[in-house]
């Protein structure tokens, strides 16, 4: 089958494997990813994996590490050669799989494995060869006193030095090309990611999603600035790429002279420096140069994006001034802005429910109707309860309709499993949210204001959120529902404030937003998945959220 990239010649689709000009180090353009570029058409001829070419690179990076053991000249030429070689593989891999559209989660894994392991196996090496060489200008040998000198250079400078360079030039492609040109990523996503994995049978997932979210927060930790900027800009435009176009011409200026000391701090550099140290005989050179270059560099890079972020930039990002707070429950507290509907399906399909999306939303909906009609849900309900009744009323439609056919037994058992899922997820979530709503209710009082079924107070008890509401407004008890703007004027005349002094926070436009809006309050969307996938129109919402903690940095 012919494709888009068998028609471009060799060097559009070098061009089209750059990043950025502003990212690419001249190296790299003129020597490295056209080298890759070729390995990765002939890999892709022959019909060989990605996977299989991050694997190959990791064996020429750990044997590169054995050749600059001896201090023979033409061992460490080899090692040269071979680090060179696994540093072309790693650049062939990302091309092979974009060209194939072979990108997989072992892949991402592989990907981010493979450095690693090359330049553990490298101070290892380093370490063994120097441990009987005497210290330069004296007669004493460096003995275990080297471990700890590559200990400072590899774990304490190199490990976060090229994270971080990593995470300036993902920021600087993000407010270029969008979140779509970029890999920048943020821990909260990584961790509901895993979180929301089964704690059986995908353990490999698991394990990967726990590492990248810890590397993710590490990053974040040591950008206090930018995170604050980055909250702010969401907050009011939702997007980067819903940003004015001065603003983002503004950080790319400030951001671009960063972008080759950070490629500094990256492979090239660190590598030639290794070649040359080694060559000479003087690889106790290179740690040097790792900790003393390297972290000048470094901490000259961290210095002027701080004051790139802030305060030049953040002054255009509006904040809010609240003295009181109306939240939702349902999908705002307890699912991240995910509508229920979809929290659902996505457990079906977690646990390969034999129906179809269609006839779920069927039964989704009649579900919904029936508690909204008939007093099925009773005041003594705990979320738990409420949760089984809505499975039940679920399953008993899909099977009178003929959609799902498994007996009774089975039927019990998948509802059991999806209810054992949802409940665990829900309280995890609900738990993150109560540490934000205790954070805010010290400063601000609040009130709750949800559609639900006069059970609410059990449920506040039953996750440890009673107490952290001035009231509680629930349709069932007060008769109106949303998106009637009646409710929320009871929210309002509970805080006894004025309208724009009170900012309600929810994760629907139309229940919770526009309805706010109306009667003069300052909203907040926390944008999640929806029920539908057409794209709604946030112009009422004041700020665009994507988790409640990204409120206390507002």
């Amino acid at each position: 089958m012919t494709t888009e990239i068998d028609n471009m010649t060799f060097r559009q689709m070098l061009q089209a494997s750059f990043k950025s000009e502003d990212t690419e180090e001249w190296l790299d353009v003129h020597f490295t990813r056209p080298i890759g570029l070729f390995f990765a058409l002939v890999w892709k001829r022959l019909g060989v994996h990605p996977n299989v070419v991050t694997i190959i690179s990791i064996f020429l990076g750990v044997a590169a590490g054995v050749m600059f053991y001896s201090t023979d000249l033409w061992a460490n030429v080899a090692g040269v050669v071979l680090l060179m070689f696994a540093n072309f593989c790693d650049s062939t891999d990302g091309q092979l799989a974009r060209l194939t559209g072979q990108k997989t989660l072992i892949g991402r894994i592989l990907d981010g494995f493979a450095g690693d392991v090359w330049f553990a196996a490298i101070y290892v090496a380093l370490c063994l060869r120097l441990m009987p060489q005497p210290m330069p200008l004296t007669d004493v040998s460096w003995g275990p006193w080297i471990w700890m000198l590559g200990v400072v250079a590899g774990f304490l400078c190199h490990s976060p030095q090229a994270s971080l360079a990593d995470y300036y030039r993902q920021i600087h492609l993000y407010f270029i090309k969008g979140k779509v040109g970029s890999e920048l990523d943020s821990y909260a996503n990584q961790h509901a990611i895993y979180e929301s994995l089964p704690k059986s049978g995908r353990w490999m997932e698991r394990i990967f999603y726990y590492n990248y979210q810890n590397y993710c927060k590490s990053q974040e930790r040591r950008t206090p600035m930018f995170q604050r900027f980055h909250a702010n800009m969401l907050a009011r435009w939702g997007a980067v790429e819903n940003t004015p176009q001065q603003l983002r011409d503004d950080f790319r200026r400030g951001s671009k002279p960063l972008m080759p000391l950070t490629n500094i701090l990256t492979f090239n550099t660190r590598a030639i420096a290794l070649y040359l140290t080694c060559l000479l005989d003087m690889p106790w050179a290179y740690m040097l140069f790792e900790i003393v270059v390297l972290t000048i560099i470094y901490i000259y890079i961290c210095t002027k994006s701080t004051r790139l972020s802030v305060p030049r930039l953040t002054k255009n990002c509006r904040s809010m001034e609240a003295k009181g707070y109306i939240f939702d429950y349902g999908g705002t507290i307890d699912t991240r802005g995910c509508h229920w509907g979809k929290m659902l399906w996505h457990a079906y399909e977690r646990h390969q429910v034999p129906v179809c999306e269609e006839h779920f939303r069927e039964a989704y909906v009649y579900a919904e109707r029936e508690l909204g009609k008939n007093p099925i849900i009773q005041p003594s309900y705990t979320f738990r309860k409420t949760l089984e009744t809505k499975l039940r009323i679920e399953f008993d439609c899909l099977e009178e309709r003929g959609y799902l056919s498994v007996g009774n037994f089975t039927a019990a058992s998948m509802r059991a499993a999806l209810l054992d899922d949802l409940y665990e997820g829900v309280k995890a979530e609900t738990a993150r949210s109560r540490e934000v709503l205790t954070q805010i209710g010290k400063q601000h009082r609040m009130v709750l204001v949800s559609n639900f079924y006069g059970n609410i107070g059990v449920v506040l008890d039953e996750f440890g959120l009673d107490g952290l509401f001035a009231q509680v407004v629930e349709s069932a008890v007060v008769g109106v529902r949303k998106p009637d703007p009646a409710i929320f004027r009871i929210g309002v005349e509970a805080l006894q404030m004025e309208p724009r002094q009170v900012v309600v926070v929810g994760d629907s436009l139309r229940k919770d937003i526009v309805p706010a809006k109306q009667i003069g309050c300052q909203t907040v969307w926390i944008e999640g998945e929806g029920w539908t996938d057409e794209k709604e129109d946030h112009s009422a919402a004041d700020h665009i959220i994507h988790s409640l903690a990204e409120l206390t940095r507002m």
